[in-house]
Formats: C-alpha cells, structure tokens, sequence
C-alpha cells in the first residue's frame, strides 16, 4: 500500500469522527428529533463513501478503511465514555438496530464488487445515501398511510419519496455514466427506483442499508444495456406487482377489521 492510499484512509476516518462528534456537540443544542441526527450522519458518511472510486484503485485500501470504520463503530456501541459521549447520534432510545454497520459493510462489499466502476458503485450508494434518508424523514414528518412490511410499519409517504430520490439519483448517474439511450435511461431509472423502493419497504431493522446498494449493484448488472422495450415490459410487470401487493394488503386489513 502507497503513502497516497494510507493518507486518504486517515483522512476519511478524521473526517467521519469529526463529522460524529460535531453532530453529538449540535445534538446538545438544537431542538431537532434523534431520527434527525441519525439521518446527518448516514448523508455525511454516504457523501464520503461517493467519493471512494476516485480515491482509491484497489478494493484493499477500501476493505480496510470499513474494517476500521467497523471497529470504531462496535467502540462506541460498546465502550461507556464513548457511547455517551457520540453514541447518540447513532442510536435512538426506541430504535436501536444495527443500520450503521451494515452502511459500512455495505460499502465495502459494494466497492469490491464494483471494481471501482464509478457507475456500479456511485449509483447503488447515492440511492442508499439520499432515498434512504428522503424515506425516513418524510415518513416521519408527513406519514399518515402506514404498512405492514420487515416486522415494522413503514409509510407510504416515505416510499414515495423514496422512489422519487431515487429516481432522480439513477437518472443523473445513469446520464453520466452510461447515457446513450435517452428512452433506455429512463425506463432504467424508473425500473431502479421501482424495485429498491420495493426492498426498503420489506427490510426490517437497518438491513436496508445493506440490502438497497446490494440489489442496486445487481439491478444495473442485470438491466444496463438492456434495449428500451425490454425495459418497458419489465417495468410494467413490477408496477402491476406493485398494485397487486396494495390492493391484497387493504383487502386483508378490511378483512381483519370486519372480523374484530
């Protein structure tokens, strides 16, 4: 490993503890809820984690920096001094789940998959980074249609503003990255925001911020290239999946509420 290689990973790591302990520090003063600060740190470290394939060549420097990362997470979990010092920023008092190492193991194994391909890589992870977070908070602020799905209640307003960030997130990667059918490209992207907001609706406990890059990765492996039509018909096929779930869902509940 070069000295280049060695600095970043310092780097990234001063970064993300100063990014942690400013937003412990902010958590004293301001009126803002804990779901809140958790979501600034999951936008702080995915914004860092973007800018992985430019800084490094290889998987190792990057495996290694999760590894690290890992550790001073399980640190602050389980270390007293730490834990009341940072630890609130990563875990609510009625939501404690494991989100924050499965984004760093995700990252990891995103990377390493990818191999380095800034398309592969960006794409899953600014949708991870961005959707993940639009979901959560306007599913707190605005959620008033709520749903069974991963052993918790999601919202239908946060996956809307899920499949809406994510959307715009993979048509932006995709123009850049892999633009040349402007038709293909957005059926890619509408099939992409589709199915991820598909996942994080049925992830449970934090594991969507393994699954979502995952599923990302694999999604444009299977559909990049693919001709518009192709993308059409499947597209068509989640959507109708979609509304079928919907429709079964709220005849279930009518059922269950006429039985009580």
């Amino acid at each position: 490993m070069t000295q280049t290689p060695v600095f970043s990973i310092l780097l990234i790591l001063v970064l993300c503890a100063a990014w942690m302990i400013g937003l412990a520090g902010l958590q004293q003063r301001l009126p803002l809820k804990p779901e809140g600060f958790r979501k600034l740190l999951h936008l702080g470290s995915g914004l860092m984690a973007l800018g992985l394939p430019w800084l490094f060549q290889s998987p190792c420097p990057v495996l290694i920096l999760c590894a690290l990362s890992l550790l001073g997470l399980l640190a602050i979990k389980r270390v007293p001094a730490l834990r009341r010092r940072v630890g609130g920023v990563m875990d609510r008092v009625d939501r404690q789940t494991p989100g924050d190492l499965y984004f760093v193991a995700a990252t990891g194994v995103l990377f390493l998959m990818a191999a380095g391909d800034p398309l592969l890589f960006g794409v899953p992870m600014a949708v991870l980074t961005f959707a993940d977070s639009a979901a959560a908070l306007v599913g707190q602020r605005c959620g008033r249609h709520r749903f069974q799905a991963g052993g918790g209640t999601k919202t239908f307003e946060g996956s809307t503003a899920f499949f809406i960030t994510a959307f715009f997130c993979a048509q932006v990667g995709l123009q850049v990255f892999a633009g040349r059918d402007p038709a293909a490209t957005l059926l890619l992207a509408l099939l992409l925001a589709l199915l991820l907001t598909l996942v994080e609706a049925v992830a449970g406990r934090g594991s969507d911020n393994f699954l979502i890059p995952i599923a990302g990765w694999l999604l444009l492996r299977v559909y990049a290239g693919r001709p518009a039509s192709l993308l059409m018909i499947h597209f068509m096929i989640a959507v109708s999946a979609c509304v079928t779930a919907m429709l079964m869902q709220r005849f279930l509940r009518r059922r269950r509420a006429e039985q009580s």
